[in-house]
């Protein structure tokens, strides 16, 4: 469960997504942000954070936070997400959390294609 900080931080992170993978010319839809695009659709019975097309390449973007990145939630999306085919998984976290999410998804048997992160 997120802070009221911390879900701040995490649409703070699925805004800033959503507009660089818009600027880089990509079709956008972004969940909890009310997105002009609207939410993505549901893939294994989970909204991903962004969805961004374009041409032949699509990905799937989850943000994480402190309190989500090792919780039993966070494994069953990114399990759903990271097995769509012709899909990239890219992950965003808060500075400093990069190594704690690549070291989750080695545990858990994830690949994750980009994790990025940002100040929050």
């Amino acid at each position: 469960m997120r802070t009221l900080k911390t879900q701040s931080d995490h649409d703070k992170m699925v805004k800033t997504m959503a507009d660089k993978f818009e600027r880089e010319g990509m079709q956008v839809k972004a969940d909890h942000i009310g997105h002009r695009n609207g939410q993505p659709p549901s893939i294994g019975g989970y909204i991903p954070d962004v969805l961004a097309t374009a041409m032949s390449k699509k990905i799937i973007l989850e943000a994480e936070t402190p309190e989500t990145i090792a919780s039993e939630d966070t494994r069953k999306q990114m399990q759903a997400f990271s097995t769509v085919n012709g899909a990239e998984f890219h992950v965003i976290v808060p500075k400093g959390y990069t190594a704690e999410m690549r070291q989750k998804a080695r545990e858990w048997g994830i690949n994750i294609d980009q994790v990025w992160h940002m100040e929050v």
